[in-house]
């Protein structure tokens, strides 16, 4: 989700997930994250495609500058987890499977659609595979007004 709201509505959206959840409540929040903390952009030409065609003014932020907002916000991050293997198999997948059903594709968007798609989905699954791109999940709490969280001392507890 990250990438679709901007870096300049980062703030808002992390003060939005503060207000939507009780205290003791947890947020689990995942998102395409930048490699680099300097915002360069991902590969050549990569950016523009994707914001041309799939994700219009999307950004891509480093986890730190989201870790950061959800902090201010005045979120406890719990967790913090790369998922960039699983989700350059999970890409690889989903273009396979679009591969293997060009033709009833086909028939349901026009061509343009489809290359536009095509090129997207294998070519994330190269960027995450490579380690141009990542995918970060964070998971936060609420805490209650004395400062504690209500949270078991270890993760195994939470993810049962």
């Amino acid at each position: 989700m990250f990438e679709h709201v901007g870096h300049a509505n980062l703030p808002l959206y992390a003060q939005c997930l503060f207000g939507a959840v009780k205290e003791g409540g947890l947020v689990m929040n995942h998102g395409i994250t930048a490699r680099h903390t300097d915002g360069r952009p991902v590969g050549r030409g990569a950016g523009e495609f994707i914001d041309r065609y799939v994700f219009p003014n999307g950004e891509l932020p480093h986890v730190a500058m989201i870790s950061a907002h959800i902090s201010e916000a005045g979120l406890e991050i719990v967790d913090v987890e790369s998922l960039r293997p699983h989700y350059a198999r999970t890409l690889e997948h989903w273009s396979a499977r679009l591969e293997s059903r060009l033709g009833e594709a086909a028939r349901i968007v026009p061509e343009h659609t489809l290359r536009i798609w095509r090129l997207y989905l294998a070519g994330c699954a190269y960027g995450f595979a490579k380690g141009w791109i990542n995918l970060h999940q964070i998971l936060a709490v609420k805490p209650f007004a004395d400062g504690k969280t209500g949270l078991p001392l270890t993760r195994e507890d939470i993810y049962r």
